[in-house]
C-alpha cells in the first residue's frame, strides 16, 4: 500500500492552504471574470460564468471561519468538479491567492494533524503536514451542502444509494 500514490493540488488561500485531488480540478481562470452576487454571505465572492453556466465563487477560508480577505492581484479562481450530491451543477470555483501547485503524494509524504481550535470541523475532512507545509481537506460535500442552503433553487435532491 505505500506504493499507492495522489496526485493533488495545493491551493493557497488567504492565510491557508487546501489540498484537493487533481481529478477535481477542472480549470484555473482569472478573478476578472467573477461577477459580483447581491447580498450573498462574505464566504462567496460572487459568480462566474464558465462554459454557459453561472458558478458561485468560495472563500474556502471563510468557510472555515476566516475573516473576509481582501485578495491578490495574483488571486486566480479554480474552477471544481464536486460530488454532486447536493449541488445539482457539481461544480462550483475556489478563490485562490496564485496558480495551483501540481503534487504527487504517497503515505510517507503526509502526515495527519489535528484540526486547529478555530476550524470548522463541519467544514474540512482533515488537516496534514506536506513536507514543511500545512494543508486543510476540505469537505466538497459540506460545501455543496452550505451552496444548496443559501441558493436552494440550485440544490439538488439527494441521490439515494
Amino acid at each position: 500500500m505505500s506504493d499507492e500514490q495522489l496526485h493533488a493540488v495545493l491551493i493557497a488561500l488567504e492565510g491557508d492552504t487546501a489540498l484537493l485531488p487533481n481529478s477535481a480540478v477542472l480549470e484555473v481562470v482569472s478573478r476578472e471574470a467573477v461577477d459580483v452576487v447581491p447580498q450573498a454571505p462574505d464566504w462567496l465572492l460572487g459568480a462566474l460564468t464558465w462554459q454557459g453556466r453561472s458558478l458561485p465563487v468560495v472563500r474556502l477560508e471563510g468557510l472555515n471561519g476566516a475573516a473576509e480577505g481582501l485578495g491578490s492581484r495574483r488571486s486566480r479562481v479554480v474552477v471544481v468538479q464536486s460530488v454532486g450530491r447536493h449541488w445539482a451543477p457539481a461544480r462550483f470555483a475556489i478563490l485562490a491567492q496564485g496558480y495551483p501547485h501540481l503534487v504527487t503524494l504517497n503515505r510517507a509524504a503526509m502526515a495527519p494533524l489535528s484540526l486547529k481550535a478555530d476550524d470548522h470541523d463541519d467544514m474540512l475532512l482533515a488537516r496534514v503536514r506536506i513536507a514543511s507545509q500545512e494543508a486543510m481537506v476540505p469537505d466538497l460535500e459540506a460545501v455543496e451542502r452550505k451552496l444548496a442552503a443559501w441558493s436552494p433553487e440550485a440544490a439538488a435532491q439527494p441521490r439515494g444509494e
